[in-house]
């Protein structure tokens, strides 16, 4: 040390407790004068006071809303329901203000419209799914808007019983078993009931890895669909939904009240993966398993996790009583709209834009156009390609172009001809019926359409599997960026077009050998996924033996249709859009008149196995000698049809 008074100091560390208080006295006084004084403390400052609260009152602590999980499986499907029954409710409304047209409700149609203005106006489920679960796992439990019996109260986790019902339903809904009038519904149920009890200690431990995991508003949910907005003061002053709106201030759940979020679904799929992988839910790496599954399966965006994007296909042979998956059909329908627009040489044309600017022949500059068209070049290696896109279209429509070694689907072009033209001449005649008041039978009936519309939608399903609803995903993304970009006014300019179609003319007679009719191809397009689309949307009507499968007064009322058109038909057609859709296919596919009432009467359904047969090249040979043909199903193979 080099400071004065150093040497004492360390003495002192030698000396006695009893010496060393003189000795500091004798360092104090060899230390220099104008060293620093040691910082002093602040005073304390007084206390503030609030002129609000009297003296001696402690203010009160803030109160903060209970924080609920919200099940947003259930409140989607809910959400859903409710939509259709309101839709129906308008339907018969409409019906009911147009008397002088319609001839008004009948007893039955009235006794129905009261019964669904009751149960919008209550709180109490309405999904035919959780309703058919609930009495299964016989726990006499409920749900509003996705909140169980627990979240009515206080902030609480779910019951062992309510995390049951939440995962049964999850696993459920993973193998597309959400037909609650399927003979087989609650065998279904015990089934997963028993596999959720068999893996118990993974699910929980599942459950509280996730159950506080995302956080949202209330409003935010209420905004992307994933609940209804009834949901706000379910729980105070709750009543009947009419009297309660606008819910007041005090509305508990209100909109800005935060909630937590989770999908028992998504769950139910984690679990499902880990089980199978062999995971216990001992692992010293539990956590971090649960965190990666959840992110492969379901992907979390906006720390919330998304309206179940993710689709887990079920295996055939478990569910063999189910003839058309949805889910398959939605796939089918981007597949569809995206083989037309093959057609139209929509890919082709942007290829060969790409391939002009890469060669400097198109006079862009430094835009957001030249970006995606370099991004474009850039990343080729990790599309689709012509050749991939043309193995799905022969695999699931029969389409000319694909691999000679892939089973084409040789059925689709009759089915799709005998549906089409089934509900074209249906809603004809049925037209014609009701401007004559003619008692003569109709040649086409309700059950040839119904029957149609099954094996048509059974074949899409069939041949849905696998990796089309993957590529169905980026073919859809691809698309809409393909129809942003080439909209671009300044890409137009380059070509002198006015607007994106006039862009593809230009590049096929140019460059691609000539033109091609945009205009068919783009109109059959979208007919076709509408009328995809109204098969997925109504695979009940069409696997039930009960009821109709149009709706008479939609296609015979124009006041009636003008209330029930859609905003966008590919994602909710209406009878309506359908039978719109189909005119359109036929008209611009020039099919002549006889063909259609050809192809609108009945034929035995084809043979469609619940799983492809795969046949041995050397019984192929043998089979191929004797002249017999045989396609993916099976069955031998016919005349060949007219190309779509």
């Amino acid at each position: 040390m080099s400071w004065p008074g150093a040497e004492m100091l360390e003495q002192d560390q030698d000396q006695g407790p009893e010496n060393r208080s003189d000795d500091l006295e004798a360092l104090e006084k060899s230390l220099p004068d104008d060293r620093p004084e040691p910082p002093q403390p602040e005073p304390p400052k007084p206390a503030e006071t609030n002129p609000t609260i009297p003296p001696g009152v402690k203010p009160m602590q803030a109160i903060v809303p209970p924080t609920r999980l919200l099940l947003l499986d259930l409140s989607q499907r809910e959400l859903q329901e409710r939509a259709k029954l309101a839709n129906c409710r308008d339907q018969l409304e409409v019906i009911d203000n147009t008397k002088q047209t319609s001839g008004g409700l009948t007893d039955e149609q009235a006794k129905k419209l009261k019964q669904i203005n009751d149960q919008l106006d209550k709180d109490d489920p309405v999904d035919p799914f959780l309703l058919g679960v609930l009495p299964v796992l016989g726990d006499g439990l409920t749900a509003m808007h996705g909140l169980l019996p627990s979240q009515f109260v206080e902030q609480a986790s779910l019951t062992l019983p309510e995390q049951r019902l939440a995962f049964v339903c999850g696993l459920l809904q993973l193998d597309n078993l959400t037909l609650a009038t399927d003979p087989n519904f609650v065998s279904k149920v015990v089934e997963a009931d028993g596999w959720y009890k068999q893996n118990q200690l993974l699910f929980n431990v599942a459950y509280s890895t996730f159950e506080k995991k995302f956080s949202v508003t209330l409003q935010s949910q209420v905004d992307k669909m994933m609940v209804d907005a009834d949901i706000i003061g379910c729980i105070n002053p709750d009543g009947k939904i009419s009297v309660r709106l606008p819910p007041p201030k005090d509305a508990a759940p209100n909109s800005t009240d935060t909630v937590y979020v989770m999908s028992g679904r998504n769950v139910a799929a984690v679990v499902r993966k880990l089980a199978a992988d062999g995971v216990s839910a001992n692992d010293p790496w539990i956590s971090s398993r649960l965190e990666s599954a959840y992110n492969v399966l379901t992907g979390v965006v906006d720390g919330a996790p998304p309206s179940a994007q993710e689709i887990v296909l079920p295996d055939l042979e478990e569910a063999v009583d189910i003839d058309i998956v949805a889910e398959n059909l939605n796939a089918v329908q981007a597949i569809y709209f995206s083989w037309q627009l093959e057609e139209m040489r929509l890919f082709q044309v942007v290829e060969t834009i790409v391939d002009l600017f890469r060669k400097g022949l198109l006079p862009l500059g430094r835009s957001g156009v030249g970006d995606y068209l370099y991004n474009y070049y850039k990343k080729a290696a990790e599309r689709i390609t012509e050749g991939e896109r043309r193995d799905f279209y022969m695999r699931i429509f029969g389409a000319p172009g694909g691999n000679p070694g892939n089973e084409p689907n040789r059925d689709f072009n009759e089915l799709w001809l005998r549906f089409v033209s089934a509900v074209s001449s249906y809603a004809r005649q049925l037209t014609v019926e009701r401007l004559l008041r003619s008692a003569v039978p109709m040649g086409v009936s309700q059950e040839q359409v119904r029957k149609a519309g099954r094996d048509l939608g059974a074949n899409l399903s069939r041949n849905g599997y696998g990796i089309a609803y993957f590529a169905a995903t980026e073919l859809t993304q691809t698309i809409t960026e393909f129809r942003d970009t080439l909209q671009n006014a300044e890409l137009r300019a380059s070509f002198g077009a006015k607007d994106w179609v006039q862009v593809v003319d230009q590049v096929n007679v140019n460059y691609l050998g000539g033109a091609r009719n945009t205009y068919r191809y783009r109109t059959q397009s979208r007919a076709g996924a509408v009328i995809i689309r109204w098969i997925a949307n109504n695979v009940q009507r069409l696997s039930s033996i009960n009821g109709a499968v149009l709706s008479v007064e939609q296609i015979v009322n124009a006041q009636l249709r003008a209330a029930m058109a859609s905003n966008n038909p590919m994602v909710d057609p209406s009878d309506w859009d359908l039978v719109n859709a189909c005119e359109q296919w036929l008209a611009v596919g020039g099919v002549q008149e006889q063909n259609v009432e050809q192809y609108a009467q009945p034929i035995e359904s084809p043979t469609m196995t619940s799983r492809p047969i795969e046949i041995p090249q050397v019984a192929r040979d043998v089979l191929g000698n004797m002249g017999i043909s045989i396609n993916g199903s099976g069955a031998p193979v016919g005349a060949s049809l007219p190309s779509l």
